[in-house]
């Protein structure tokens, strides 16, 4: 459903626009009955489906087609530096030098699947994504010298058919087996891949697995993962925190932004949106965290302060980056790597394009946006999936 040119969170199916849900599971009740499991959803909340726009994805896929070695409907842009990755039409593309590179075309069955949440390497070489399957998801990773040949870090893939219902004590059903791998993000060094997933839990949690598909093991404990979830970390730069968008202890199970300790194994909300903030993205110089926050119904770029000493009140102050109005919206902030720059993605007419503006801090501390760029026209990109922006 769109709400004032955005995406309302996440009660699309039933015409309403709410915000106490995760959008990562506004889909669920329509993928259990149509596979056949609506007497089952009590069982199935354990299976965690798709982000909130796979129907709009599906529509663009047929409006705009998918090519393999061929972008339609590209026109060049300007040149912002390094490398910024994200998703159209169910596939991996990169916005370098100008234009848009097509890296992966998604699964071969493109009906409610698709390659999502890119996150590139600190050295810019290879980008760690998502791919949304049948009811589950894995984790990949792709050499950008060898796109052709990403390379499963996770197997989730259950060994039923689609549609196996579990017959107590003889065999598990599709959805008890189906796992969920998302949201993946890059260590500062390298070493570590923090994602989400539902391994143990009705609805995931923060995880670590290495670059070569060792499993590190949880990551951060201390949230009832029963009732909600947790989406997008993001890592301080140096390591020793990651942010989070909670939906699970907060008031309605709205998301706010949360920060774990990793040394401390402390949480600490720091936004207490009406509406919900998501989408946190750390910047690389360690001393803001952007992302996208709703009021009124409206969704724009804030950022926060990470040094506490400069806070006034319990949380910190959010300072409004965009002001695209009620007709557009912005979504998914992503730094550059030296924090000049922010990229962000918004809506023009029906599709969401992507935008980079210089990041400003004038003498009195105070940040702002400048130049605004668009990067793309008509490219209908997944605004929940996120942006990376590499060297």
């Amino acid at each position: 459903m769109l709400q004032n040119g955005i995406h309302c969170l996440p009660n699309h199916h039933n015409g309403t626009c709410g915000t106490a849900r995760s959008p990562f599971y506004a889909e669920l009740h329509a993928w259990s009955v149509a596979h056949g499991y609506s007497k089952e959803i009590s069982m199935l909340r354990k299976v965690v489906l798709l982000s909130v726009l796979v129907v709009m994805l599906v529509a663009a896929a047929s409006a705009f087609g998918r090519s393999k070695g061929h972008i339609a409907s590209v026109v060049a842009g300007p040149e912002v530096g390094g490398k910024i990755a994200y998703t159209r039409n169910g596939g991996l593309w990169v916005y370098s030098g100008g234009e848009q590179h097509q890296l992966t075309a998604g699964p071969k069955d493109h009906l409610d699947k698709r390659d999502a949440a890119p996150s590139f390497s600190p050295n810019g070489t290879q980008i760690v994504y998502s791919r949304i399957d049948e009811g589950f998801s894995d984790l990949y990773l792709l050499d950008l010298a060898n796109p052709s040949s990403p390379i499963a870090l996770t197997d989730h893939r259950p060994n039923v058919e689609v549609g196996q219902v579990e017959i107590p004590g003889v065999t598990d059903g599709y959805n008890t087996l189906a796992l969920w791998a998302n949201f993946p993000a890059w260590s500062p060094v390298g070493d570590e891949i923090a994602y989400t997933s539902d391994v143990g839990y009705e609805y995931p949690a923060l995880w670590s697995i290495a670059p070569n598909g060792v499993k590190n093991g949880k990551l951060a404990g201390g949230l009832d993962y029963s009732q909600q979830t947790i989406e997008h970390p993001t890592w301080s730069p140096d390591g020793k925190k990651i942010a989070v968008a909670n939906y699970t202890g907060t008031t309605g199970h709205i998301a706010q932004i949360w920060v774990y300790n990793l040394t401390t194994q402390e949480w600490r909300a720091i936004t207490d949106a009406k509406e919900g903030a998501y989408d946190p993205a750390w910047s690389p110089d360690g001393r803001w965290i952007a992302f996208t926050m709703r009021e009124e119904g409206v969704h724009n770029i804030y950022v926060v302060s990470t040094d506490s000493s400069t806070w006034t009140d319990t949380y910190p102050t959010p300072v409004q980056l965009t002001r695209d109005g009620a007709d557009r919206g912005a979504r998914s902030p992503a730094w550059s790597t030296d924090s000049s720059s922010l990229a962000y993605i918004s809506l023009k007419g029906v599709s969401f394009d992507l935008y980079a503006a210089d990041f400003t801090v004038d003498a009195a501390d105070n940040p702002s946006l400048e130049q605004s760029q668009q990067l793309t026209d008509n490219a209908t990109i997944d605004a929940t999936s996120g942006l990376s922006w590499g060297k």
